[in-house]
């Protein structure tokens, strides 16, 4: 089981994707902290819909491009089971290979990932 959120930073963001996964509006309760067992499957929820959707976004910016897996491995360096594990089989990126695939699609990490890596 992972550490539970450190700072405030993170906290803040567990409510909001709670929220977000869960369907309840910010303003009409109090979020409280789940018990542990819930807090594992909520984990399990939030990484499953983070990966479906980057997922789901690499799938695209490949087929925009035009490309075929064994131009995007030629342009990144990635071996092309890695490509179709990303982008079909629930595999977790890298930084490095998340960077690679970014600049290979011309777009960068933040909008692969639709968050703000930057502050």
């Amino acid at each position: 089981m992972q550490e539970p959120p450190r700072n405030q930073e993170e906290r803040s963001l567990l409510r909001r994707l709670r929220q977000s996964v869960l369907g309840t509006p910010a303003d009409t309760r109090p979020i409280t902290e789940p018990a542990p067992a819930k807090e594992v499957e909520l984990r399990k929820a939030i990484s499953l819909i983070s990966r479906s959707r980057v997922s789901a976004i690499l799938r695209q910016l490949r087929s925009a491009h035009g490309y075929t897996y064994a131009q995007v491995q030629e342009r990144t360096g990635l071996p092309q089971q890695l490509l179709y594990d990303v982008e079909y089989r629930e595999r977790r990126l890298t930084l490095p290979e998340l960077t690679a695939l970014s600049a290979c699609y011309e777009v960068s990490a933040s909008d692969v990932l639709g968050i703000e890596l930057e502050q």
